[in-house]
């Protein structure tokens, strides 16, 4: 029998260390990729930015509402870096509510941050870091709408009743009294702008509440604001509601024209001294005495009282037209007859009652004007601690459109300069800045549509200080009102239509009638850039395309994205909610009447 060969091995150490060396190499390559990827995305911020746009917190705030479930009690915010030019500010953020209805305010109490809902709920960040409820119901009466015929009408949204501003004017040491701004339902065509008070004061840690129930202070002429004669019924988006005081017993609160404006309606009331709207009203907080402090004003939307008497408004206009005040007694700044903003649509046309925009002719100027608009809103002085290479004249501006945070430098009446600080791009993704206060401790607070708050303080002074904060509470905070949050259960076309009312119907009607964009009634279908006598870009007049559900679906998720040179801005809507809203539109007819009466 022949001898068999055996094959020589090699060594069997050497085959387990080179097995080892080439597991270390490609673990290394693992790790060194997740390290890279990790300081990207740490860098940008994606995580976050990728659960913004595929909205899963959205989506996993309302599914948790429906099952019963709340957010984690314990939140921690990270301190993040921003450049500016002569400071490097920090910006942290916490949850207060689930995403849903826009609007709400805050207000400071001594050390205390109190905050309300959109629709009037109710809480408090005390100094420990904890999040407490406060046993208040702003009475918007949103409730009775659910009663009446108006809850099903497409011209018609109860949360354009909701809370506009907060103010807290101190009564003594640990006490103060409590103003809310805010518009109330009273029944089908009669509406009210309206600032209520109430007392609060501090036990220990705590806030309570000592007075029962609230006080009026102050209704807007002329007492019930009637249905709008076309359009939209009443339009509380418009309705402004800053307030300040000039001294301990004065208010200033400004006053949306509603939409009264001439062209959405025949009435221009901002010019009509025997109404309230769009003006500048005072209020002796004693007598509870008002008269109009100025006028002409579109949609005031902030107001701030300097440390030096000095008083800035900021109001909307239309397309192009968001303005700086330098409020003055007794001026008229013009609206709606005079603006630098043009009507909305394509081609531009002036704003239909000014036939010379820009020249304000005869009436007060603005100190400052952004083109494109911003969608501004509320402003507010630093403190000279935290920011001390900033001078007294200078602001924070936020704003609604543009997400971004502006530093503004004033110089007497006018402007110096506007330093935008873009939040939008870290971190915060659509996020719609809609107050802004500042703390006793020289920080700032800014409130978000989407139930944020977030602290802003100057990183140079704050450099020894921990990077990170807990808060906890969340859990104890009242529930959100039905019409607060997106709903998770119902069907489709349901969430479409509650997503359209918040995210698109106060340009967009579903009854034929033209607003600030063309009506979307019958529009899966329709030809791009056809509803008549709606004035459109020539990206879409010249689309020569039709609006399918996947069209309709794309464009309104990124809309310059999609469709290179559109006038429309981002409405905020992820591709989540999009397909829901073309299932809604889809119910809707071409036919539908032009009015709704």
């Amino acid at each position: 029998m022949a001898e068999k060969t055996i094959a020589p091995r090699g060594h069997p150490v050497r085959s387990l260390v080179l097995k080892l060396g080439a597991l270390l190499v490609a673990v290394g390559a693992v790790f060194a990729f997740g390290v890279s990827a990790g300081v990207i995305a740490e860098r940008d911020e994606l995580p976050d930015r990728l659960a913004r746009r595929f909205d899963v917190e959205q989506r996993f705030a309302a599914a948790s509402h429906a099952l019963g479930f709340r957010a984690p009690d314990v939140q921690e915010a990270v301190w993040r870096p921003v450049d500016l030019n002569q400071h490097t500010i920090e910006w942290a953020s916490i949850r207060i509510h689930a995403p849903g209805a826009r609007g709400g305010a805050l207000a400071v109490l001594g050390d205390s941050l109190v905050f309300s809902s959109p629709l009037g709920r109710f809480g408090y960040l005390g100094a420990d870091n904890v999040l407490r409820p406060l046993p208040l119901q702003a009475p918007t009466n949103v409730a009775a709408i659910r009663d009446t015929p108006l809850s099903d009408d497409p011209l018609f949204m109860a949360t354009e009743f909701r809370v506009h501003d907060l103010l807290a004017r101190q009564r003594g040491e640990g006490s103060w009294e409590l103003y809310v701004s805010l518009s109330r339902f009273e029944a089908v065509g009669c509406y009210q702008f309206k600032i209520v008070r109430t007392v609060l004061e501090q036990t220990g840690a705590e806030l309570v509440v000592s007075q029962r129930g609230w006080e009026d202070v102050f209704v807007a002429r002329p007492g019930c604001i009637p249905d709008k004669d076309h359009g939209w019924r009443f339009q509380g988006t418009e309705a402004g509601g800053r307030m300040i005081l000039t001294d301990q017993n004065t208010l200033l609160v400004s006053v949306g024209d509603h939409q009264f404006d001439g062209f959405n309606s025949t009435q221009r009331a901002a010019m009509d001294p025997d109404w309230d709207l769009g003006k500048i009203i005072q209020v002796d907080l004693l007598s509870l005495q008002t008269r109009i402090y100025a006028m002409g004003m579109r949609n005031p939307q902030g107001l701030v009282a300097m440390r030096d008497g000095r008083i800035f408004s900021t109001e909307h206009g239309p397309q192009g037209g968001d303005e700086i005040n330098f409020v003055r007694e007794g001026a008229n700044y013009g609206w709606p007859l005079v603006s630098y903003g043009v009507n909305y649509g394509f081609p531009r046309s002036v704003w239909p009652t000014d036939p010379h925009p820009g020249g304000h002719s005869g009436y007060t100027r603005p100190a400052f004007a952004f083109v494109p608009s911003i969608g501004i809103s509320n402003l507010v002085q630093p403190d000279a601690r935290e920011f001390p290479n900033w001078s007294e004249n200078d602001l924070f501006l936020i704003s609604l459109r543009a997400g971004t945070l502006f530093h503004v430098a004033t110089n007497g009446d006018r402007i110096a300069y506007v330093e935008p600080v873009d939040l939008s791009r870290r971190l915060l993704g659509r996020e719609r800045l809609r107050d802004i206060v500042g703390l006793q401790d020289g920080r700032n607070a800014i409130l978000t549509d989407s139930g944020r708050i977030i602290f802003v303080r100057n990183a140079e002074r704050h450099a020894d200080a921990p990077r990170s904060f807990v808060v906890r509470g969340y859990s104890n905070l009242a529930a959100p009102l039905p019409e607060e949050l997106f709903a998770a259960s119902g069907s489709r076309v349901e969430r479409g239509r509650q997503y359209f009312q918040i995210s698109c119907a106060s340009c967009h009607s579903v009854t034929g009638e033209i607003g600030t964009g063309p009506p979307l009634n019958g529009v899966v279908g329709r030809d791009m850039g056809s509803a008549e006598g709606f004035h459109y870009s020539p990206a879409l007049s010249h689309a020569d395309r039709v609006w399918t559900e996947d069209a309709l679906r794309s464009f309104m998720s990124d809309p310059n994205g999609n469709m290179p040179g559109t006038t429309m801005p981002s409405p905020g809507i992820s591709w989540s909610m999009a397909p829901e809203i073309v299932d809604y539109l889809r119910t809707t007819s071409s036919d539908a009447a032009q009015a709704a009466h």
